[in-house]
């Protein structure tokens, strides 16, 4: 009987997908900080940047996104109202100051909307930005996310990125005055450090005594 036990949990194993997950480092070796998009010292947001399809090289649904904070502080968190966070498979490698023109043709995916609250955190501390329900990404164009807000409570928040040109960085785009504007300015010298998340959430192992107490 055992026999079947370990061959019924391998099976399930198998099917759920508990090892089909990986975190992949995106944005290069980070040697700045910024604020951007989460600053409450505007009435509104809008903003973009992109990471490349050479830094993911999986397929499969976004599940997490993460950024890390600055070494020398932690962050205040905030409230920010009216929230959304968009991500789309584009095939630009770089932003444009046109916020439509960089989803190349692609329709983004609204992963977040509402009232969005960023926790404080302390220094050097990975944080949690979304944790996408509804976004698969195909491993052939590169990942943009999008955050858009109007109104916001909120302290300082620094979060990790890469200031460079070489090699190529796909830059950002932001607008502080409405968060459906339509043209931006760009900085190409920004990389947005970060952790992605991508895969299928494995079995808890509490999951697993259950099944397993079905043959005893």
């Amino acid at each position: 009987m055992k026999k079947y036990v370990f061959l019924t949990l391998a099976l399930v194993l198998a099917a759920s997908g508990a090892v089909a997950t990986g975190v992949h480092i995106v944005g290069g070796t980070p040697n700045s900080a910024n604020t951007y998009p989460f600053y409450g010292g505007f009435s509104a947001f809008r903003w973009q940047t992109m990471w490349f399809q050479t830094e993911l090289r999986e397929a499969g649904p976004v599940i997490k996104i993460e950024w890390q904070m600055r070494s020398a502080s932690g962050g205040q968190g905030g409230t920010y109202r009216n929230c959304d966070i968009l991500l789309c498979i584009t095939s630009l490698w770089a932003v444009t100051s046109t916020f439509a023109n960089n989803y190349a043709g692609n329709t983004p995916v609204n992963v977040f909307k509402g009232t969005y609250v960023l926790p404080a955190s302390s220094a050097n501390q990975w944080v949690t930005i979304v944790e996408p329900k509804n976004f698969t990404y195909n491993n052939t164009g590169n990942l943009l996310i999008e955050v858009s807000w109007q109104g916001a409570t909120a302290g300082t928040n620094f979060f990790k990125y890469r200031s460079t040109s070489t090699p190529p960085s796909p830059g950002r785009v932001w607008n502080t005055k409405s968060k459906t504007a339509t043209t931006g300015t760009v900085s190409a010298r920004y990389h947005q450090y970060g952790r992605i998340t991508i895969g299928y959430v494995g079995v808890e192992a509490t999951s697993l005594g259950r099944v397993k107490s079905l043959f005893r």
